[in-house]
């Protein structure tokens, strides 16, 4: 998996997070490296924690049957799928309604604690999702679920913060793309890489192995690495 990145709300000052230029080629790598049949995002990449959320009508419907796997035919056969846009929102908090762009659908990776109601509007819009876990979204079997029902082998995450903290708490990550900004912007608000929950007495740092790294004559630096299986 990879890359992973934070993405700081700068306003006008986005610009010393590199050009639109740069920010395509960093892009067009990683596709190009890694063909991810996913990319995915965390649900605060798209809705903003303090956001208001759209009030959902219910559905009819069996409740029951909604807390089962959604994978429409018409959507999962259509023969010019390219990959799949997928999101984990175990709070069902993504609810625009929106289906994807045209050669790669929509999908959600949900828990059980989302309520009929979104997975209603889910359903109602012909959006797919996967269910696991109960409180939150179980990211190892819901990874499991993608190769055993959509045969995906390669997911490609560029969510910074709690997704990509998840992730490699659970190791999941089986390498990191990193790019470094000539820029310091410090703050105690400053979004983390990785928001990880802090180690357990009896865990250890995730190790990584260095691939290889790129300067740019621009003072970019793009660092590759190997997530390793090491405890010591």
């Amino acid at each position: 998996m990879g890359p992973n990145r934070t993405m700081i709300d700068m306003d006008e000052r986005d610009d010393v997070l590199g050009t639109r230029e740069e920010w395509e080629e960093f892009y067009g790598t990683m596709e190009e490296r890694y063909r991810p049949e996913v990319y995915l995002e965390g649900s605060n990449m798209l809705v903003s924690e303090d956001a208001e959320l759209r009030d959902l009508k219910p559905y009819k419907g069996d409740p029951d049957e909604f807390y089962r796997d959604h994978l429409p035919k018409k959507i999962v056969d259509r023969p010019d799928i390219n990959g799949w846009l997928a999101v984990v929102d175990g709070r069902g908090r993504v609810r625009s309604g929106y289906t994807g762009e045209e050669e790669k659908p929509m999908l959600h990776l949900v828990s059980h604690s989302v309520s009929p109601e979104y997975l209603g509007l889910l359903r109602k819009t012909d959006i797919p999702y996967l269910i696991a876990g109960e409180e939150r979204v179980d990211l190892e079997k819901i990874l499991k679920k993608l190769k055993e029902k959509l045969d995906v082998d390669t997911v490609l995450t560029s969510s910074g913060g709690k997704l990509s903290g998840a992730l490699l708490r659970r190791g999941l990550l089986d390498e990191i793309n990193i790019r470094f900004n000539p820029v310091i912007i410090g703050g105690f608000d400053t979004p983390t890489l990785f928001a990880s929950p802090d180690l357990e007495e009896d865990e250890w740092p995730t190790f990584l192995k260095l691939i290889d790294t790129e300067v740019k004559d621009s003072g970019h630096i793009f660092v590759r690495y190997e997530v390793e299986d090491k405890k010591s």
